[in-house]
């Protein structure tokens, strides 16, 4: 069978596309830590011979990072290769939220204060030109990239409940890392969050919960630390507004299980009476609150928030769907092409049908894809469903993801797997062969191309349907001969990483897969009379520590008429 290389296409849902999104694409962070060794190098020179706060403090701040990964050692007798170097800033460095947190806030905040102070000494002026030099050949992060990195903190904070102390001393979901915060970024964090111009999802204002949590935090910090008491004052008044902003605009929970309470309110307002309720005291009273609650069926975003981030917390929901004992078996599926080998196989639910297949991708497989993607990697879009057609698009921090696509004709690899999935799951999955020859126009019919998706520090994807909307199906549900395609019946997502957090939830179905390498979970999207069912609703739990690979095939329903008959009571 013959294939053709041509350049990967990138179909973001219309192509939009998005300037100044640094965050979002892990292989740039990289690339900006990469580029900041060369910066380091320069700015320890000016200390031969120039003294100032602003440099030794930018340099300060460097040093955690140097800390979880040094700088190459070539006079090792076993020294890393560049491409094993490369692969641990990814995972090191990128794959940590306070380190990129701290990345962004050196290269958008501090290293423009630095610029202009050397700039305006003569003895100094090479030095700010060497550092011109460096950065101008850079896409050089904004200040919505500190605010992505903003929210990325405070959002795995939030959905882990954890600690912004242990967090500050780079302890994430009890893993220790070298990584830090300052009193002064906690403080930005907070400030961030109570300003309301970029909330964390839709639906809410200002995140006074969360910004007393972090400025609490410091408060602590600053407590235990000499140096940092002269902050002590600032923060306490920035509480005291903070509390009655709190309390003035609080929400009473009762009767908002789902909704409240959440990033933007506590569970009661906070008193002094007879002593200073906390915000950590608050989120404790919350569970408890809670669990007594009745269910709420008036959900603002159309799911429970409280259930969505349990599930990511590895916590059980009251109305689950997954089975009384934990069940895995091997199978074949009936198939010769699995009896030498047969799946590893989870059922996470019966019915609906949510199965995790473990060991299916090998190590070079997922090399392939993960390399193949690279250069393409976009930011990610979701369906914009104010453009009438079902064909708009829009970037939004309902899905903090960088993605694009690539086809089975590109490779016999990608073919192969392809089929395999097809087996994997008893449907339809690739075009017939002579539609892989050199020239034949590229589309889809049985299921789309592979969507490749790579989620970095805090990336996340609210929870949303895969299937669209009878009401706003996009054009391509039809092909260019009028062939119906159809909607995507079905979904299965290839996990392509380890990592800390990043489950699947589905908060409907009061279930969750956890990715692991190699594995993929598979599921339907639409009940047996072709509808959208509701308990597909899913969404990508925040990542915690490293970063996430994924691949999605989405299979449409228009070639599944013989592997999925209508049922013989719809007639």
């Amino acid at each position: 069978m013959a294939f053709l290389i041509f350049p990967i296409i990138i179909l973001l849902l219309g192509g939009s596309q998005v300037d100044s999104i640094v965050f979002s694409v892990p292989h740039q962070l990289a690339s900006l830590f990469k580029m900041e060794e060369e910066l380091v190098l320069t700015l320890k020179m000016a200390t031969g011979f120039y003294k100032s706060e602003t440099l030794d403090l930018y340099l300060q701040t460097c040093e955690p990072r140097f800390s979880q990964l040094p700088l190459p050692d070539f006079s090792d007798l076993n020294p890393l290769s560049v491409t094993e170097y490369q692969a641990k800033i990814l995972v090191d460095l990128v794959g940590n939220p306070i380190h990129v947190y701290s990345l962004m806030d050196r290269l958008v905040t501090q290293l423009s204060v630095l610029r202009k102070e050397l700039s305006g000494q003569h003895r100094t002026a090479t030095i700010e030109e060497r550092i011109g030099s460096i950065v101008d050949e850079m896409e050089m992060p904004e200040e919505n990239d500190l605010e992505g990195a903003t929210q990325a903190i405070a959002r795995i904070q939030f959905a882990y409940q954890l600690d912004p102390v242990e967090m500050a001393d780079g302890k994430i979901k009890g893993v220790k890392t070298e990584a830090k915060l300052s009193v002064r970024q906690m403080m930005n964090i907070a400030e961030s969050r109570i300003s309301g111009v970029q909330p964390m999802r839709p639906a809410i204002a200002k995140e006074y919960a969360l910004a007393i949590e972090w400025a609490e935090g410091a408060l602590t910090v600053t407590q235990n630390k000499v140096d940092d008491k002269p902050m002590e004052k600032y923060i306490a008044k920035f509480l005291k507004s903070a509390r009655i902003e709190h309390n003035s605009n609080w929400r009473s929970p009762v009767g908002q299980k789902g909704n409240l309470p959440n990033e933007e309110f506590f569970v009661r307002k906070i008193v002094n009476n007879p002593k200073l309720s906390t915000g950590k005291e608050l989120r404790m009273e919350e569970k408890d609150f809670l669990a007594r609650e009745p269910k709420n069926h008036h959900l603002n975003q159309g799911y429970n928030i409280h259930d969505f981030y349990s599930l990511c917390r590895g916590e059980q929901v009251n109305h689950s769907h997954a089975p009384d004992k934990p069940m895995c078996r091997l199978t074949t599926k009936n198939n010769p092409y699995f009896f030498l080998a047969p799946l590893k196989q989870e059922i996470v639910s019966e019915e609906p049908l949510l199965h995790l297949y473990h060991g299916i991708l090998t190590d070079g497989e997922i090399d392939f894809m993960t390399t193949r993607i690279l250069s393409q990697l976009q930011a990610a879009t979701v369906q914009d469903i104010a453009v009438s057609d079902g064909g708009g698009s829009k970037v939004s921090n309902e899905r903090t993801q960088s993605n694009g696509w690539i086809w089975d004709q590109e490779d016999e690899l990608l073919y192969k797997l392809s089929k395999k999935t097809g087996k994997l799951i008893e449907m339809e999955t690739t075009r017939p062969e002579e539609e892989m020859a050199p020239g034949v126009q590229w589309r889809f019919v049985e299921s789309e191309a592979w969507q490749m998706g790579l989620y970095g520090p805090g990336g996340h994807y609210l929870p949303h349907f895969d299937a669209f909307d009878s009401n706003l199906m996009p054009p391509d549900v039809w092909g260019a001969d009028r062939l119906w395609v159809g909607n995507r019946i079905a979904t299965v997502m290839f996990y392509l990483s380890d990592l800390v957090g990043g489950s699947t939830a589905f908060p409907n179905m009061g279930v969750a897969a956890t990715p692991r390498k190699g594995s993929a979970v598979f599921w339907y999207n639409l009940d047996r009379f072709g509808n959208r069912d509701d308990l597909s609703l899913h969404g990508a739990c925040p990542t915690a520590l490293g970063i996430k690979w994924v691949s999605n095939k989405w299979i449409r329903d228009g070639a599944q008429i013989w592997k999925k008959p209508c049922p013989g009571d719809t007639f």
